[in-house]
């Protein structure tokens, strides 16, 4: 059987928590879902009848490494190497699938009879957090999945914001053209496909053949029933609709992965065709804050990507490990290296913060006796061999990511060129080039005598 939501619950049928009492959407969804570590299943939402939720899929590395089928330390190294196999895997379109076993068109279909969630306080209404939109570009016909957020705001219309990326790319074609953009929301997948969602790559690339790669198998597409796109068979829900070209209203404001409020203004709308579902559908809900699957999703291509850029940099830089960590929402991203010269940490940094992601504004350089993922490591990195005059870079007017408030904004969301500027930061925080042999030497850690006992060991019986 095809790899599905529904598989991937069952793989994780260990860990997971089942939630048998009535919550509520509108109520407490959304900081229940932030409180959990592990994947949680809402068997009962108030409100909605016979609908079961789901969130917090891939927050952990133990959870990111069951699916992509690798140990957890190497999970990252191996994301790397599918987005270089992009293209070897099959994609085949089938004549049915379950995510259309019911098919609601026109005045059949209501929005608000699905769960979606108030995800913060402050935010305009209930959002799809959790859908990946799929267009196509309409010369070149190449699709393009991403997860855009969507304001409810009637039976059959959302609001959406859309960052100046592939999707905004598409839309700008068809605007150009009058034409409306035909669009699908598709909700509940295989985390594969949501990971694949969020890789930016060429635009010639389409996301879903990395889902194939990560997969490991063909991934099933339908056709839609009112538009021409084609979309996951196996998924749970799918929204499919056209975006008006020239139209704006206002939408948000909306808890981003940033922590804040962002995004609000004159964004574009969706009008909705129809709402195709499986019998029993499962709502695959994306908690936008705190720190859940929105920022680690969005945070796994970018750490992949990188590690394949650096290892490219300079004849080859010796990097080990690049994380993005979800506490840092997006924002800074670390590298971990061996510097054999000279500039080498300010190469990889360069090259960091100059790949396809807006999103990190600084890059901060460790050695590989600093643990990436351990935030006190990396500050005692950054307190102990740094020094500012000379190991902290700043580059000026840079564009910047559009929900980075600290940023100064130029044009607004909804506008033909929304965008922010500002500067760009690099912090080597590495031992000096290991050709420096007794300098390097110098910062050689103190480690406890006995180092890697472990007392756990001697607590058994």
């Amino acid at each position: 059987m095809p790899k599905d939501l529904r598989s991937y619950l069952d793989d994780v049928k260990d860990v997971r928590v089942d939630v048998h009492r009535e919550v509520d959407p509108l109520v407490n969804v959304g900081a229940l879902c932030d409180q959990s570590e592990w994947p949680v299943v809402f068997h009962a939402l108030r409100g909605f009848p016979g609908w079961r939720l789901v969130d917090r899929l891939v927050s952990r590395r133990e959870l990111q490494a069951r699916i992509l089928g690798c140990a957890p330390d190497r999970v990252v190294a191996t994301l790397a190497d599918a987005i270089q196999r992009i293209g070897t895997g099959t994609l085949r379109t089938v004549a049915s699938g379950p995510v259309q076993d019911v098919v609601r068109t026109g005045g059949e279909v209501d929005l608000t009879t699905l769960p979606h969630a108030i995800h913060s306080e402050g935010d305009a209404g209930r959002y799809i957090g959790g859908g990946i939109c799929v267009t196509r570009d309409p010369g070149s016909r190449v699709r393009n999945c991403a997860f855009l957020r969507h304001q409810i705001k009637g039976p059959r219309r959302t609001g959406f914001l859309v960052l100046p990326r592939h999707t905004w790319r598409h839309q700008q074609k068809y605007e150009r053209a009058g034409e409306a953009m035909p669009m699908a929301i598709v909700i509940g997948v295989h985390p594969a496909y949501e990971i694949a969602a969020c890789y930016t790559g060429k635009v010639e690339q389409d996301e879903l053949e990395l889902a194939a790669v990560l997969l490991d198998e063909p991934v099933e597409l339908v056709r839609c029933a009112t538009i021409d796109l084609e979309v996951p068979a196996h998924a749970e829900i799918v929204i499919e609709g056209r975006v008006p070209p020239g139209l704006r209203e206002d939408e948000g404001p909306f808890g981003e992965v940033t922590n804040y409020t962002a995004g609000q203004g004159r964004n574009p709308v969706f009008e909705v065709t129809a709402v195709t579902t499986r019998r029993d559908a499962i709502y695959r809900h994306i908690q936008a804050t705190r720190f859940t699957d929105h920022q680690v999703l969005g945070a796994l291509p970018v750490e992949a990507g990188m590690l394949n850029r650096i290892r490219e940099t300079a004849g080859g830089i010796d990097v080990h490990e690049v994380a993005c960590p979800a506490w840092c929402s997006r924002y800074t991203v670390i590298v971990q290296l061996t510097p054999r010269f000279d500039g080498e940490a300010r190469a990889a940094l360069l090259a960091a913060l100059s790949s396809p992601y807006l999103y990190p504004k600084v890059a901060i350089a460790v050695d590989d006796d600093v643990d990436i993922h351990d935030a006190r490591d990396v500050m005692w990195a950054l307190a102990t061999r740094v020094n500012p005059e000379a190991d902290v870079h700043v580059i000026p007017g840079m564009r910047a990511h559009g929900l980075d408030l600290a940023s100064p904004e130029l044009l607004p969301p909804g506008s033909p060129a929304w965008q922010r500027v500002g500067g760009k930061m690099l912090i080597d925080a590495t031992k000096p080039a290991t050709w420096r042999t007794t300098e390097r030497e110098r910062f050689a850690r103190a480690r406890p005598h006995g180092w890697g006992a472990r007392l756990e060991d001697f607590l058994r019986g």
